[in-house]
């Protein structure tokens, strides 16, 4: 799957695999027990900051955060084709939901509105299929692709195009011809972090590949600053220090698609909790 890879930068990456998510229950509060701090009606569903949030006003602040980040640095404009990377995971489930939900928002305005003369901008979904180069079964690996399925279609209006690609046919149609030169060429490699550097770039070529092959003009990833914090660790240790101010930009321009990370101002466990109270995932 997407996510088999620790060195995934997508946002559907390893740091999903968290071993539980971050959900505390609220203390009692002497004259308000249990309210949330932002409402003050609901009862307090999650502890965080310092503070007791109901699951809709925790999950306002992260979609506030979001749109902050989208609206602050340019990433979606009303005539723009996203195409957002997905493997089912929390950082990229929340990244797809926030996108539709702006997309839905905007599409009731001009609903309302009537003035067709602003576009509503268009949005897509990225799956990339690395069952070949992990340990992952094939019966896995359908049930994830039946979930993406139904997630997919369960976000609309407006309707959204599902693509599913086996990252062994980047170079090659033939799929067992891709598979072995796909295994051969990771053989290669002789130490593991080679191997995780290698795989997140064939990741992105193929994203790169999905979205320019179908006409999208930019790329969301679901990279928070929980990722982001990894990384700078990880690109430092291995003498990489020199591509990271443009790797932890909010906007990467550096590829034929520009890549947007809107939640980069979201901590991982955040977003897992938000998937605790709001979806399965």
């Amino acid at each position: 799957m997407a996510c088999a890879s620790s060195g995934c930068q997508t946002g559907c990456c390893k740091d999903e695999e968290v071993k539980e998510p971050i959900v505390t229950l609220p203390t009692n509060n002497q004259n308000h027990p249990n309210i949330c701090i932002k409402c003050k009606s609901n009862n307090g569903a999650v502890a965080c900051d310092g503070g007791q949030f109901c699951s809709d006003c925790f999950r306002n602040s992260l979609y506030g955060k979001f749109k902050l980040a989208v609206s602050s640095h340019g990433m979606i404009s009303p005539s723009d084709n996203i195409l957002v990377a997905f493997s089912g995971g929390p950082s990229s489930r929340v990244a797809l939901q926030f996108v539709h939900d702006m997309q839905q928002k905007a599409q009731k305005n001009l609903d309302a509105s009537g003035d067709r003369s602003l576009p509503v901008f268009t949005v897509g979904v990225a799956f990339v299929d690395e069952a070949a180069i992990s340990s992952v079964s094939c019966q896995e690996v359908e049930q994830v692709i039946q979930d993406l399925q139904v997630i997919v279609s369960s976000l609309a209006p407006p309707k959204k195009e599902l693509h599913i690609a086996k990252i062994e046919n980047l170079f090659f149609t033939n799929s067992d011809e891709g598979r072995d030169r796909l295994r051969e060429l990771l053989n290669s490699v002789g130490d593991l972090t080679g191997k995780e550097d290698l795989v997140l770039h064939l990741r992105m070529l193929f994203l790169q590949k999905i979205a320019s092959e179908n006409g999208y003009s930019k790329l969301v990833l679901g990279s928070c600053t929980s990722r982001v914090a990894c990384h700078v660790i990880s690109a430092t240790v291995k003498g990489q220090g020199y591509s990271l101010p443009a790797d932890i930009q909010y906007v990467d321009a550096r590829s034929d698609i520009p890549v947007v990370f809107p939640l980069r101002d979201c901590l991982r466990q955040e977003l897992v909790t938000l998937c605790c109270i709001k979806w399965t995932v």
